[in-house]
């Protein structure tokens, strides 16, 4: 057994069982591993191959990695990061959805990519690309993510269960984690191919520098090389060739639209400002382009989303084709309520999962009202003197005043540990609608995210609360007052920030 496989069937973190190594690059080694926490299930397990030496670098990785984690989330075009940690000797690593299919980079070497096929390609990038540029809420602040590191290997296509090509960006922001010292030819770390000009001579990147990499990548797909043939690939030559050489043309013989060249090779100037600016112009300009050509293919308002598109305004509707979605409007609600304005928690079971939910009863007008309205959830917990978890959630429109759906979740009672343990293993809850004027059937339902985060605080919060033992029955009606004094002192705050928020969704 080699260097690199001396981590082959290490249990990492008593949880991820590493299998074989299936990718090995300059920022780590790629692992298959087994989650024996998920019934053996398949996950990609990145070890990165730079240790963490302080506290200060651990917080950074928890930090960068959180937003990977967050943006994950808000696109099906960026691989999924489901945990992340540090293992015993300080080697940060981060657990991927494990996907079947192939890199573009092999794709590109083995078959000749179509134009439709390009077209289809470069706008699911492109979809990646702008979620992470417009960027992440995170503890009130916007931050927009470069990848730093975009290129042909780190794009991978899979198959959806219909067939559909899927792409999938993969290391969005863990390039920084890796690569924060300035370039050196000695010592670069993976490959300057695709590389952006201000990138290799170390100076401050923006979304700009992630628009060469796509360049590079364009280039590739339409000629099947790069635009400079190098006798020998260094570091040094890389950087010559990127700082002071104009890209060759396209081949005639290609037969290539000239509106398209034009727009790879201007995404190639040297000069930042001299590319398009941002990731909504590509989109424009290739549609152009397909309409031009005859190719009807998806535009980007057509993704998956869930950010406002910051450069256009576009806001995605929330739209109900899912029969999960279905089967929850179907729901009853439960005969032991009273059919008046209340709010309570219940877990739901459909087919062979749980799912968690909130159900409310309003006036029809009051649900009408709260369709479009900024979602927002938080998490508190209160351990002493009883454990208990306060789940906020909140539907806020500058239109009208907010409405607030509070649930109060006891750990030490089956029901509430029932709910968080639900909570924490799914990725999305649902708030319930039904009307005060016909209560019998939900009229309306809107979900909301759970974010890795969130999830990793309700598990460990469970954790905690196991090793409390409860004395007497009146220290529940403590924790429940604390935590409502605690909503009441942050609601002005989460007003704040939401007013100035450019996002339709807010989790903390």
């Amino acid at each position: 057994m080699n260097q690199r496989d001396l981590s082959e069937g290490k249990l990492l973190v008593q949880r991820y069982l590493l299998r074989e190594v299936v990718g090995v690059g300059g920022m780590g080694t790629v692992y298959r591993a087994q989650d024996i926490a998920s019934k053996n299930h398949n996950v990609a397990v990145k070890i990165l191959s730079r240790s963490l030496d302080n506290m200060k670098m651990i917080k950074q990785f928890q930090r960068e990695a959180t937003f990977s984690a967050l943006l994950s989330e808000r696109s099906q075009n960026i691989v999924k990061v489901t945990d992340y940690g540090v293992d015993e000797q300080k080697v940060p690593f981060y657990v991927m959805e494990f996907l079947e299919g192939e890199n573009l980079d092999d794709m590109i070497e083995v078959h000749d990519i179509s134009l439709p096929q390009f077209f289809d390609f470069i706008c699911q990038i492109c979809r990646a690309m702008e979620t992470a540029h417009n960027g992440i809420f995170f503890e009130g602040e916007i931050y927009p993510v470069i990848h730093r590191d975009l290129k042909p290997s780190n794009v991978f296509i899979i198959e959806d269960d219909t067939g559909k090509q899927i792409i999938k960006v993969l290391d969005f922001g863990i390039a920084k984690l890796v690569k924060d010292d300035p370039i050196d030819t000695e010592n670069f770390m993976g490959t300057p191919k695709y590389c952006s000009p201000e990138q290799l001579q170390g100076k401050d990147l923006d979304n700009r520098s992630d628009i060469y990499s796509l360049g590079m990548i364009m280039y590739l797909m339409l000629c099947k090389k790069l635009p400079w043939n190098l006798e020998v690939e260094s570091v040094g030559l890389w950087y010559k060739a990127h700082t002071e050489l104009s890209p060759k043309p396209f081949p005639p013989e290609l037969n290539i639209s000239s509106d398209l060249e034009k727009l790879v090779l201007q995404c190639l100037e040297k000069s930042p400002s001299n590319r398009p600016q941002n990731v909504g112009e590509i989109i424009q300009r290739l549609e152009s382009i397909a309409k031009k050509l005859k190719i009807v293919k998806k535009t980007i308002s057509e993704g998956q989303n869930h950010l406002l598109n910051i450069n256009n305004n576009f806001v995605e509707s929330y739209e109900n084709t899912n029969p999960k979605e279905d089967f929850l409007l179907s729901h009853p609600w439960p005969k032991n309520k009273p059919k008046q304005k209340i709010v309570f928690p219940r877990v739901v079971f459909y087919q062979n999962s749980s799912l968690p939910t909130i159900c409310t009863m309003l006036e029809t007008e009051d649900i009408r009202k709260r369709k479009n309205n900024i979602r927002y959830s938080q998490f508190l917990f209160q351990s002493y003197p009883h454990p208990m978890i306060l789940w906020i959630t909140l539907l806020y429109s500058p239109k009208h005043e907010p409405r607030w759906f509070p649930c109060y979740l006891d750990l030490k009672a089956k029901i509430g540990q029932q709910l968080v343990s639900t909570l924490s293993e799914s990725k999305e809850y649902f708030v319930l609608f039904y009307s005060l004027e016909k209560p019998h059937k939900c009229i309306d339902l809107q979900p909301f995210k759970i974010m890795l985060k969130q999830r990793t605080s309700l598990k460990q919060w469970m954790s905690v609360s196991n090793m409390i033992s409860v004395k007497h029955d009146d220290e529940v009606l403590f924790s429940r007052r604390k935590l409502k004094q605690d909503l009441e002192a942050l609601k002005p705050k989460i007003i704040i920030d939401l007013e100035k928020t450019n996002t339709l969704e807010v989790y903390e």
